[in-house]
């Protein structure tokens, strides 16, 4: 039986009432031609005549001290009961037992009144509430369910309630306490972990315990940069980088790919590939260059672009269309400018958090943002370039990294997003070795990178031999030097893993970066590489990617090596 009380502080039910003509009625006066017999003459049969009587009015009685009824001293002797059961026998006593009893049950229905009966499969429940002035205490029913093989890998997936506290209609500060999934989901369309006998991937990535922001600080820069391999030459060249960025930010707060529009007008080269029709929405110029700010510590609140940080993320909130399914910042079907821009504005939330308050402005725009993304992932686990559609492994690498940074600013998602791109990644595996294609198990050493970094992000440990030795081939072939969409994966599948040859690799890429940034007229602080997607986002996407790259030290703690000094 599963039982809850309470005190009930309730005003008492006073049985005796104060008015004694009520509680005790005048019996009519016996008639004067009544007759009066002593006790012998009673027993004789014999009448005499007497003077007519009186009987003494009933209010003559009075209650004494100690409750019980007193006698009125003036009545005969004989008409006074002798014993308990000559005075239970009298009228007027049963009339008084009969009044107690009616009180005893109006008592017992208020009782009944004041509790509330219910119950469950274990038994009776009874609950109670204090009803005192002063108490503010409220209980509630628990139902405890025993953990069976069925639900015992569901505790991390159980929806919760949110209460959220918005302090102002504008950029205000809101309580919120995140819940770690929305939607509840049939366990039917649960993927399991194919890699090395893991849990569920879903699980997995609730409890990774590093990747956080918080060396995003002057003093983090200066700390990890020192420790993981940056020098004096690549923060001047991760500042020069952002300044060139800041003076191409357009009037309305965006980026574009397309330098031959203001503010650049042309002044530099390779703005992006001529005669190509390849989709670059501006919510992924804008939300690649926010990144590079964040990703340096700069946010709307500290640091010295706190201006240009605002305006960009206000024309991303500006430009989200709102559909049904959520904020879509496709502009033009495509799910990297959706991407991008989701992972600009939960990174953004994630650094603006203070004591557990959330910008509530862009908490409902990463929580729409996110609510999107979920449902525009195909049945594969993959995403295409249009909502529903199957993708690819570039275009699912932006979805997950910024449903992972949705989430670890405490934005809902459902269960199983994780293990189907999960799954999705382990469909175009080209085994038994880790290597991985685009959309297919035809392996390439740019969807290789991404793949790799992104299990790690899906909860795959170092120690799996056929995991490590794919993450041991790519330290060994080297960065490419040209082609910054692989060497940004690489470097940070190497830094998450702690690889032995970090070093090695690292001063070849960081060197090589600070040597080859354009030092010179309006290209200054920017790179331009001819490769695949250098050409298609031109030097807007190159310059951007390039100082992630140099802000690696510090942008990410390492997944599996998190200093204890800097929580999550």
């Amino acid at each position: 039986m599963t039982r809850k009380t309470a005190l009930t502080d309730s005003t008492q039910t006073d049985s005796t009432p104060t008015d004694s003509s009520a509680r005790w009625r005048d019996a009519p006066p016996i008639a004067s031609t009544g007759q009066r017999r002593t006790s012998a003459q009673a027993e004789s049969g014999v009448g005499v005549a007497s003077p007519p009587t009186a009987v003494p009015p009933v209010t003559a009685r009075s209650e004494g001290q100690d409750g019980s009824l007193a006698v009125d001293p003036d009545a005969a002797a004989d008409q006074q009961p002798r014993g308990i059961f000559a005075r239970l026998a009298t009228i007027r006593n049963s009339s008084w037992l009969a009044s107690a009893a009616l009180h005893l049950i109006a008592l017992i229905i208020l009782a009944l009144l004041t509790y509330r009966l219910g119950g469950t499969e274990r038994g009776l429940l009874i609950e109670g509430a204090w009803s005192g002035p002063e108490s503010t205490t409220r209980l509630e029913s628990i139902t405890i369910t025993e953990a069976t093989s069925e639900n015992q890998n569901e505790s991390q997936e159980l929806p919760v309630e949110v209460e959220a506290l918005v302090v102002s209609d504008h950029l205000a500060n809101a309580s919120i306490v995140a819940p770690e999934q929305a939607t509840a989901i049939d366990e039917k369309s649960l993927v399991g972990s194919l890699t090395g006998g893991a849990a569920l991937a879903s699980e997995q990535v609730v409890f990774i315990g590093g990747g956080g922001m918080s060396a995003r600080t002057p003093e983090g820069r200066k700390k990890y940069g020192d420790r993981y391999g940056a020098t004096a030459a690549s923060e001047a060249a991760v500042e020069n980088a952002l300044r060139w960025l800041a003076n191409h930010q357009r009037h309305d707060g965006s980026w574009s790919f397309d330098l031959r529009l203001a503010p650049c007008e042309g002044r530099c080269r390779h703005g992006r590939k001529e005669n190509d029709d390849t989709p670059t929405p501006s919510t992924a110029a804008t939300g690649l260059a926010l990144l590079a700010f964040l990703g340096a510590g700069y946010t709307s609140e500290t640091g010295p672009y706190q201006d240009v940080v605002q305006r960009g993320l206000y024309y991303l909130r500006s430009t989200a269309a709102e559909s049904q399914f959520g904020y879509d910042w496709q502009q033009g079907g495509s799910m990297y400018g959706q991407g991008i821009a989701l992972m600009a504005i939960s990174e953004a939330l994630g650094m603006t958090k203070h004591d557990e308050r959330y910008d509530s402005d862009l908490y409902h725009y990463a929580n729409l943002g996110t609510r999107f993304t979920v449902i525009a992932q195909h049945q594969n686990g993959s995403w295409g370039y249009t909502p529903g559609s199957p993708g690819d492994t570039t275009l699912t690498g932006w979805q997950i990294l910024s449903l992972i940074g949705a989430r670890k600013a405490g934005i809902q998602t459902r269960s199983d997003t994780f293990s189907r791109a999960k799954a999705f990644l382990m469909s175009v595996r080209e085994e038994p070795e880790y290597q991985f294609g685009y959309r297919s198990p035809k392996a390439e050493k740019t969807t290789t990178a991404i793949a790799l970094a992104l299990l790690m992000y899906l909860g795959q440990t170092p120690g799996y031999t056929p995991f490590d030795d794919a993450v041991h081939k790519l330290a060994e072939d080297g960065p490419t030097l040209t082609n910054v969409y692989h060497d940004y994966y690489a470097t940070m599948a190497l830094h998450h893993f702690r690889h032995r040859d970090w070093e090695t690799w690292n001063d070849q890429l960081r060197d090589h970066l600070v040597r080859s940034q354009a030092t010179e007229g309006h290209e200054a602080g920017s790179w331009h590489f001819q490769d695949q997607w250098g050409d298609v986002g031109g030097r807007v996407y190159t310059t951007a990617m390039c100082a992630l790259i140099l802000e690696v030290y510090y942008r990410f703690l390492p997944l599996y090596e998190q200093p204890p000094e800097f929580p999550l």
